[in-house]
């Protein structure tokens, strides 16, 4: 599966990150320009849908990127996963 556009740099940027990142700083390195922080929540939140449904649709595992209940979003791989970053 490869993925494009927004969904690619926000799973570039999580690997970036190398572990848990906070909403709010993913959200600002994808949206660099906007200060409003429910706007950059609401942008966030289309985008992990959006990013969440074509993983669904290619029959990848739901939880690949997670959030931790606490502000955090993460790539989730298990023993086994690989990732190639062509950034």
């Amino acid at each position: 599966m490869a993925l494009g556009g927004l969904a690619a740099r926000l799973i570039s940027e999580i690997v970036a990150f190398d572990g848990p990142v906070a909403w709010e700083v993913l959200a600002g390195e994808l949206w660099p320009d906007e200060d409003d922080v429910h706007l950059l929540r609401h942008k966030l939140d289309v985008t992990l849908s959006r990013l969440r449904s074509r993983l669904r649709e290619a029959n990848v595992r739901p939880d690949l990127v997670r959030s931790d209940g606490f502000g955090q979003v993460e790539l989730f791989l298990h023993t086994g996963d690989e990732l190639e970053d062509r950034t």
